[in-house]
């Protein structure tokens, strides 16, 4: 009997590729809307005056069907743009790539654009999200090792913040006892670790593991 539930169970855990998140790896002292930390740069005009801030974090990289039934990998980053100055402030989100990535341990270089949510303009006294996502060229999330994002803030005279952040992946709780090591739930959905890692409960009470 326990035999029967061997064959759909590999089938199962054979198609299942767990998400992996990132955290930045500098300037760590904020997190985003749904909760991923986020790195935070103030906004300063030529006179060094504060203009706002900007917050910068990864929903992680996730593994989804196209129309074709074919595995894409789609790698997220937001931005969050506080403006507390009088002029109206800028993500320039045609400059915002991904550099530096790291694909199972070997240096792909820069990525484009796949998507962009959301403008990145920010009014006086307003916040203004967007979204970017990329897609490297992976069947799964873990072999995306590292990345950086470049990125910059404009107002109507130029450049206020020209930015590398480097991200790295976050590493799971090895405790025990902890419920979970990481959890986000926000418009990409939910996504965690429990007990440090994804897979699914068998009949028997093991976890089988995810990539």
């Amino acid at each position: 009997m326990r035999g029967l539930f061997v064959v759909p169970l590999l089938l199962l855990s054979a198609g299942c590729w767990s998400p992996r998140y990132f955290t930045p790896r500098e300037n760590l002292n904020g997190t985003s809307p749904d909760g991923y930390p986020s790195a935070v740069y103030v906004v300063r005009a030529a006179d060094a005056s504060s203009q706002g801030e900007v917050r910068l974090w990864s929903g992680g990289a996730k593994v989804h069907s196209d129309a074709n039934d074919q595995e894409i990998v789609d790698l997220h980053v937001g931005f969050e743009l506080e403006n507390t100055s009088d002029a109206p402030l800028k993500i320039d989100v045609a400059a915002v790539h991904v550099a530096e990535l790291y694909l199972d341990g070997s240096e792909l270089g820069d990525l484009t654009r796949h998507s962009v949510t959301g403008s990145g303009e920010a009014a006086p006294g307003q916040t203004a999200r967007v979204d970017v996502v990329f897609r490297p060229d992976v069947r799964y999330p873990s072999a995306v090792d590292s990345f950086s994002v470049r990125f910059a803030v404009c107002d109507g005279k130029g450049q206020l913040v020209e930015q590398v952040t480097p991200f790295v992946p976050v590493r799971p709780s090895r405790s025990r006892f902890a419920a979970h090591s990481y959890m986000g739930v926000g418009r990409y959905g939910w996504g965690g670790f429990y007990g440090g890692f994804g897979g699914f409960i068998d009949p028997f009470g093991r976890r089988l593991y995810c990539r």
